[in-house]
């Protein structure tokens, strides 16, 4: 019986590795800095490098399989990375062969977003729940959507891009090209970019004082609204209800049970799913909408790890 998987998050600036049990608990965790400058070949010399340190640390047979959590785009039906965006290099790169012929052990690749959405069903707020909808917050906008207990990724593994759910069609651009999408609302580039913007008016006196001199990001964003300064809570209210309509368009497409709100941006709280709530209220259907939760996230950082080895776990998953 399948007691142990091992577990890789390729996200930020570490790789980070760990055996992860049946029950969610996590153990023989290590990282090592990305070094992404050294391109996909000497990363993935050092991916199989932490995933046998971790195995064999764990006393893991060659049978373990290994779940990997991409921060980027990718076909995991046939393990290939389309690129990533925070790592040179990567375009059309077989990781999955690279790194199976190489470990000979099963490789599981998903994107970071889909591994989280997999991770809170499994060991966090969804667990129990068949249908939900997970979105990451953080440097952008990432998630995944899990409906009759199966993620859905597509014949491409391209579905689940939350993020990129148009919110207005004035909107905005967003770095993927398009305008009016989430993440040019509520990603954490984006509230940065709105609070700079405010910060040279009058109405931006607090802002300046919290970033004293330094650039503004969304913690300080929300350090300053949890002060009460009005500036910032219009901000987060104008990211908020961004997100409410893209999670009311969603409620409406998949009816889900639950919607999980996680990432940097989502530990804002309830500055942000407050005015969330109000615009899925303007953006869904009542019966829809009553019949679901609106939560956040249980798992914090490991929750594309813990996604990973989801998907690991679960062999009826998309898989390289």
């Amino acid at each position: 019986m399948l007691d142990r998987v091992v577990a890789i998050d390729l996200g930020g600036t570490n790789l980070r590795a760990a055996v992860v049990a049946t029950d969610g608990a996590i153990s023989h965790h290590h990282s090592i800095p990305t070094d992404s400058e050294q391109g996909p070949e000497k990363i993935v010399g050092r991916l199989v490098g932490l995933i046998d340190e971790v195995a064999t640390a764990a006393g893991l047979g060659p049978d373990a399989p290994t779940g990997v959590a991409v921060p980027g785009p990718l076909d995991p039906h046939r393990g290939i990375v389309y690129f990533m965006p925070n790592l040179k290099g990567w375009r059309d790169f077989p990781l999955g062969d690279a790194l199976r012929s190489r470990t000979a052990r099963p490789i599981r690749l998903g994107n970071d977003g889909n591994c989280a959405a997999l991770g809170e069903a499994r060991f966090g707020a969804g667990v129990g729940v068949d249908d939900l909808i997970y979105f990451a917050l953080g440097t952008g906008v990432g998630g995944g959507i899990i409906s009759g207990g199966r993620l859905i990724d597509g014949p491409h593994g391209l579905s689940g891009e939350v993020g990129h759910v148009v919110v207005a069609l004035d909107g905005p651009r967003c770095h993927c090209g398009s305008i009016g999408c989430l993440e040019a609302y509520v990603a954490g580039w984006a509230i940065s970019r709105d609070a700079e913007l405010v910060a040279t008016t009058t109405d931006g006196e607090r802002l300046r004082l919290v970033a004293a001199g330094d650039p503004l990001n969304a913690t300080l964003v929300a350090a300053a609204a949890a002060a009460g300064d009005p500036a910032a809570l219009a901000i987060l209210e104008r990211a908020g209800r961004a997100l409410g309509a893209a999670i009311g368009a969603l409620v409406n497409l998949f009816n889900p049970a639950l919607v999980v709100v996680g990432g940097g941006v989502g530990t804002i709280g309830e500055a942000l799913l407050a005015p969330a709530r109000r615009g899925l209220a303007d953006h869904s259907f009542p019966t829809a909408r009553a019949r679901m939760d609106l939560v956040s996230s249980v798992l914090g950082d490991d929750t594309a790890l813990l996604g990973a080895a989801a998907l690991a776990f679960d062999r009826a998953s998309p898989r390289s």
